[in-house]
């Protein structure tokens, strides 16, 4: 799969979730200006591109941050992004898969990074690192190489 065919695919599977209205009907039954959310969450002047501009929150936003806005609007992330009830699956086991997968198939973890299209060696030895590295889009493309469905790991958030 080439670079602009993984892409909208992503886009076709992030817009399916409709994320950007379960984030604005959160917020509104909290009460919360788009302002009021920013100054909550630390994003002063950038919460209202989360739920105007398609992709902003899943691209430019780290699975940590997102579940920290998600925290602060009182959701899990998987009641953004998962229509059914997903078994989760913890990003400590997407990182054993990872590692197996590469022994199995007798690949470098550099060659899974270029299969991918990210770099993900940092978060091997610390798999709470990929909390802080990882974007849904890098999530996404990860869990296609895994064989596995991401939404099962934002559940497991």
């Amino acid at each position: 799969m080439n670079d602009d065919e993984a892409e909208a695919r992503r886009e076709k599977e992030i817009a399916a979730t409709n994320y950007r209205s379960k984030l604005r009907d959160a917020r509104e039954r909290k009460g919360l200006t788009f302002h009021a959310a920013a100054n909550l969450i630390c994003l002063i002047g950038h919460y209202y591109d989360i739920e105007e501009h398609e992709r902003d929150f899943t691209y430019c936003y780290s699975l940590f941050e997102i579940t920290e806005v998600c925290k602060i609007l009182g959701l899990h992330p998987r009641d953004l992004f998962c229509d059914k009830e997903s078994m989760p699956i913890f990003i400590s086991e997407v990182i054993d898969k990872i590692k197996t997968h590469c022994t199995e198939n007798r690949i470098s973890i550099s060659e899974f990074e270029n299969i991918a299209g990210w770099r993900i060696e940092s978060c091997l030895t610390n798999p709470a690192k990929a909390l802080e590295e990882w974007d849904v889009d890098c999530l996404i493309d990860v869990c296609r190489e895994l064989n596995i469905d991401w939404r099962c790991v934002i559940a497991g958030l």
